[in-house]
């Protein structure tokens, strides 16, 4: 059978035979000139024949033409030039202005420009060439982020190109203390990501560290965020997002001056920061918009909504199956009375009915925004209405599925709240199986679990786990007035 794909490493392979070439303008064309969207042409001035290289689409063609080349026909100096080694010393000198420019000498180096959205003159007789920042493609507007909504707060979002996220983050930490650092990512892909701290707050260790798996990571190419995800988690294997990520500058600016480290992919409009525990995910930068009361308040009832997300349902498998003597006479009545006549017991109730809702959510993801609204909310509507009017499920287990549900939305970290759903059927089936008493030792098992896990050295239950009962107070289930920080 014959072979239809090529292994990442053999697509490679051309790197080890041109890392200690010297540049070559033919080379250069044997390796990019069957693509149709390569530019290749002659500059010619005085008496010197030089080589001009680029992709078409990726720079700005107004400014080559007006800034670059216009210079080598018009500048009295470049005209008398005599040769090669005189116009490369011309440029080292700085007769040709530009902001950004320099001079390779590696062929490797050359065509990694050329590939990076750089306008590139290349001199065959004196191995060398200079490279010109001129990115000229088109970018989509700083608009507001689709997933996070803003309420009182800024509203410039993250967009792909990298430059303009970091230039975004500058603009919110105007400090000399923000430092960022470059790293390229794929063996094949060389995508750029940065690091992004201040220097006077973070740790040098947590900086170190996330620089060194970042360094470590061995793939071909970076075409999901989920790769970067991988190599800055907790090594531990589990569902719960160690990692936070987020469209919204002011989120990474304000973790930024906490002392994390954020990291940006280029071509992806979305930041990472390290390391993250559980009071960071039920946070949000509306908090400190709003009155401390207020959003103290806001806090409480989010950290009761994931113990009602989680508990909910397996609690009422547990009461209904094994423990109905705990409740209430009218309400064990009241439930008694709406199981009369289901075919299916409570357990499959719950399970059915909680299936159908990530069905519902799935579907509402995978659908236009308008369309996904309108049919989550129309099914949601329907499907409970029929199963109930069917007697396929009593209203309470489709009461208690809704609010299940709604609860997880409430959590601000929806990675959170979908790791926390597929823990709420974990605890179903010990409620199935031994009522209260499994239950319990379920949510023991489930508290242990999160406290085993670590991202660079914090704990994922940090202040709950590692502080004094009068920690958990100090802006994390209670929002503090914040004072200005000296930085």
């Amino acid at each position: 059978m014959d072979k239809y794909w090529l292994d990442a490493e053999q697509s490679i392979r051309y790197r080890e035979e041109i890392e200690n070439t010297a540049v070559n303008a033919a080379q250069i064309k044997a390796y990019l000139g069957e693509s149709d969207d390569f530019v290749a042409s002659t500059l010619s001035f005085g008496a010197v024949h030089a080589y001009v290289f680029c992709i078409d689409g990726l720079v700005k063609d107004s400014v080559v033409d007006e800034n670059i080349l216009s210079a080598f026909h018009e500048m009295v100096v470049f005209q008398n030039c005599k040769s090669e080694a005189k116009a490369v010393k011309l440029l080292e000198q700085g007769y040709l202005q530009h902001a950004s420019v320099k001079k390779v000498g590696s062929l490797c180096a050359a065509i990694e420009a050329i590939l990076s959205a750089n306008f590139v003159i290349v001199f065959d007789a004196c191995r060398c060439a200079f490279v010109f920042d001129i990115k000229g493609f088109s970018t989509r507007s700083i608009e507001q982020p689709e997933s996070e909504s803003v309420i009182k707060g800024s509203k410039d979002g993250f967009i792909e190109p990298i430059r303009m996220n970091t230039a975004i983050v500058r603009r919110h930490l105007r400090s000399h203390h923000l430092v960022i650092k470059q790293f390229e990512l794929g063996s094949v892909s060389k995508t750029t990501v940065a690091v992004l701290y201040m220097k006077n707050i973070a740790a040098p260790a947590l900086v170190q560290a996330v620089s060194q798996r970042l360094e470590q990571v061995d793939f071909s190419a970076l075409v999901s965020l989920g790769q970067v995800e991988k190599a800055i988690s907790a090594k531990q294997f589990g569902m719960l997002p160690t990692v936070m990520h987020t469209e919204r500058a002011d989120k990474l600016c304000a973790n930024i001056l906490n002392g994390k480290v954020a990291v940006l992919a280029d071509g992806y409009p979305v930041g990472f920061v390290v390391p993250a525990n559980l009071a960071m995910f039920m946070q949000a930068p509306e908090d400190y918009a709003a009155a401390p009361a207020y959003a103290s308040f806001v806090r409480i009832i989010r950290y009761i909504c994931l113990a009602v997300n989680v508990l909910l349902p397996a609690l009422y498998i547990a009461v209904a199956n094994f423990s109905c003597e705990i409740l209430p006479d009218k309400l064990a009545q009241s439930i008694m009375q709406a199981k009369f006549g289901m075919p299916f017991s409570t357990f499959t109730e719950v399970v059915l009915m909680l299936i159908a809702f990530e069905i519902l959510i799935e579907s509402g993801l995978r659908l236009p925004n308008g369309v996904g609204q309108a049919v989550s909310i129309v099914s949601g509507l329907i499907v409970g209405d029929a199963a109930v009017s069917a007697k396929l499920a009593s209203p309470a287990v489709v009461m208690l599925t809704a609010i299940a549900g709604i609860t997880s939305f409430v959590l601000p970290y929806q990675s959170l709240a979908n790791a926390l759903r597929v823990m709420r059927f974990a605890l179903v089936l010990a409620a199935a199986a031994g009522g209260l008493f499994a239950l319990a030792i379920g949510v023991t098992v489930m508290i242990f679990y999160f406290n085993t896990i670590e991202n660079f050295s914090l704990p994922f239950l940090t202040p709950f786990s590692t502080g004094g009962f009068s920690s958990w107070w100090k802006d994390t289930i209670v929002r503090r007035q914040r004072s200005g920080a000296k930085h």
